[in-house]
């Protein structure tokens, strides 16, 4: 990263006050101070490419790129999140399904909202109940900016990342000391054996090129990597102007 990067505007999570300090450090050391705090979060591998091409500039600091790694347009056009869980989703194995979901911020705020403060009771939640207890709370987590969930996706977050690491997750975000940090990936990726129903997942931060992680996104990832065992990464997009040979990070 170059001097000129200095100017680059932060992210919303990237935003509050507790990072600004720390992400503009970063921003003034560039590529260097950058590729040390993403190195000890380039793993696991996913087995999908990080390359880039055909890229768009939309309001703010949001970019597209083509889905398709070589530059086929017949795929269209996505933000870089949607195209790390839409590549994520292609992948082909006779043995397993590949599924994901987006996640908010909020997204443990907005379950504790919802649906409690006993995490082991939600644990054991149907998806008809979740749904549910959501519609009772519809204007509240409307008016905080809460992310309404499905049942079914919670009950597939649930599942993918296991009881200890879904009630220490919840704990975590939820703790009164904690109200002003964020940090949360942007995705939840899973694996899901055929016929055995046995899944595994990933956590992972998307990141433009340029872009840096946030100290709380450090953070995070440190806790579900160190503390969870859950397996927890950076995927860092890199941008060509035109298609070259896939490789898979």
């Amino acid at each position: 990263m170059h001097a000129a990067h200095n100017s680059t505007p932060l992210t919303y999570l990237e935003s509050t006050w507790d990072n600004r300090t720390y992400v503009r450090k970063l921003q003034r050391l560039g590529d260097k101070a950058m590729s040390t705090e993403v190195q000890k979060f380039n793993s696991p591998t996913l087995r999908i490419s990080n390359i880039v091409c055909g890229r768009r500039n939309l309001a703010g600091t949001r970019v597209e790129y083509l889905i398709d790694p070589r530059g086929d347009e017949e795929l269209g056009y996505e933000i870089p999140e949607k195209i790390v869980l839409k590549r994520w989703k292609l992948r082909s194995d006779s043995k397993r399904t590949f599924g994901g979901i987006r996640l908010s911020p909020n997204v443990w705020r907005s379950i504790h909202m919802a649906l409690g403060h006993d995490y082991s009771a939600t644990f054991k939640m149907d998806a008809e109940e979740i749904d549910f207890l959501y519609s009772v709370v519809a204007k509240e987590l409307k008016s905080r900016r809460y992310p309404s969930m499905t049942g079914a996706k919670v009950v597939k977050l649930m599942t993918a990342i296991g009881r200890e690491a879904f009630i220490a997750l919840m704990k975590r975000h939820n703790d009164p000391a904690r109200e002003g940090n964020y940090g949360t990936p942007d995705l939840l990726l899973w694996a899901e054996a055929k016929g055995s129903g046995s899944i595994y997942s990933r956590f992972v931060e998307v990141k433009k090129p340029e872009e840096p992680l946030s100290k709380d996104q450090i953070s995070e990832l440190s806790f579900l990597n160190d503390e969870l065992n859950c397996k927890a990464r950076c995927l860092r997009l890199k941008e060509t102007k035109s298609a070259v040979h896939v490789r898979a990070a």
